[in-house]
């Protein structure tokens, strides 16, 4: 077998293939690869923000709403006066969380240390990084969603909300130096 990579460097000139072309291009075939040899690391997400997902560029200070529509669904995230909204940074926690949740099959997750938690991120070790990642705890913590979805029936149209938050409960530790900092719980 030949990988995806060799075959598009093989074809004519008229045919030029980006660097980003050929690195999707191999991360498919990495994908297909790794499924069908049935040695996939699947993630797992809540199904709202797989239709509708988070805000791509951070929101302006002071912006609290952030609506999406994918068909027949619309998310509503409404962020914390002092945290602001989650957006595509943030998009890590929900997906590890939930993709640890099911793992380990408990709704509770527990890591021994910073470094654990950083490391089980992919994030680099230290006092910056943590920071960051706390700010997106406490962004998703705080934010609240509404879910609506809309269907057309023969007699009439059935609109379903829900509302719902993805994490209850956050308890993080800080620094003895940094007393005035505020936990994410």
């Amino acid at each position: 077998m030949e990988s995806a990579a060799a075959v598009l460097r093989r074809l004519p000139g008229e045919f030029i293939i980006s660097k980003q072309k050929l690195r999707q291009a191999e991360a498919v075939e990495c994908v297909r690869l790794k499924r069908d040899s049935a040695n996939q690391s699947l993630g797992f997400a809540a199904r709202p923000f797989v239709l509708c997902g988070l805000p791509i560029k951070q929101p302006a200070n002071g912006v609290l709403l952030h609506e999406r529509r994918n068909g027949q669904f619309l998310l509503q995230v409404t962020g914390h006066p002092t945290y602001g909204l989650p957006w595509v940074q943030d998009r890590l926690v929900p997906l590890f969380l939930a993709t640890l949740a099911v793992r380990q099959q408990r709704r509770t997750i527990t890591f021994p240390s910073a470094f654990e938690m950083l490391d089980t991120f992919g994030m680099q070790q230290g006092g910056s990084q943590y920071r960051r990642l706390i700010g997106a705890f406490q962004r998703h913590l705080r934010r609240h969603h509404i879910l609506r979805f809309r269907m057309q029936l023969e007699k009439a149209a059935v609109v379903h909300h829900a509302r719902f938050n993805f994490m209850s409960e956050a308890r993080t530790c800080y620094s003895r130096e940094s007393r005035s900092a505020e936990p994410a719980g």
